[in-house]
């Protein structure tokens, strides 16, 4: 995976998709060779990243922990960017819906400075809006991506090359999500569950 690439991790449950972000995460054992590039710094959210945030922090304060330098002026537009604005920001992040503690698990890991984010299953328990809200923050992200997904909208003209696992073989697909799915003529990535 090249730097800048948005990539997708596709295919049934089972099949390694979340195991390989853990090998890079540094989170299992594995034989073989692993290799990093120089300055990578990665962002990660896990599909349980929401349940670590601190609970007796506000919104603000959950933002402005992480935020650095230049961005420390943006904070307001950006929560407000991702429906915190207002008195939301003053809301404890104990007092949040699961759906609000995603997305402010996301605008942390967006305002890291990382080059490398890995996301899996990032759209879970986000509805439409944020969705779209996540996904034109992602296109801005000058970085790398590896997001593990099913979401079929969400991924169009977001990612521009698919990994496929199954059978015990990873397949490089070049090209987005439509096309993927017309190659294996699928309307869906769910579809992947039944077929082999």
């Amino acid at each position: 995976i090249e730097r800048g690439e948005k990539v997708v991790f596709v295919g049934k449950n089972g099949e390694g998709k979340s195991t390989l972000v853990k090998c890079i995460m540094g989170e299992t054992k594995f034989d073989g060779t692993l290799t990093l590039g120089h300055n990578v710094m990665i962002g990660y959210f896990a599909q349980n990243q929401a349940s670590l945030l601190d609970e007796e922090l506000t919104v603000f304060q959950t933002i402005d922990d992480v935020a650095k330098g230049d961005i420390r002026t943006k904070i307001k537009d950006i929560l407000g960017a991702f429906m915190f604005g207002g008195e939301n920001s003053a809301k404890k992040v104990k007092v949040l819906s699961g759906g609000e503690r995603t997305r402010l698990a996301m605008i942390k890991l967006l305002l890291e400075s990382v080059n490398l984010l890995i996301l899996d299953e990032p759209t879970n328990h986000l509805d439409l809006k944020t969705k779209d809200i996540l996904k034109t923050a992602l296109k801005e992200f000058d970085g790398t991506l590896i997001v593990v997904s099913h979401d079929r909208d969400f991924l169009n003209g977001l990612v521009d090359k698919v990994y496929e696992f199954g059978n015990k073989r990873v397949i490089e697909h070049l090209g987005g999500i439509y096309d993927f799915l017309e190659k294996k003529r699928i309307d869906n990535l769910r579809e992947l569950e039944r077929n082999n």
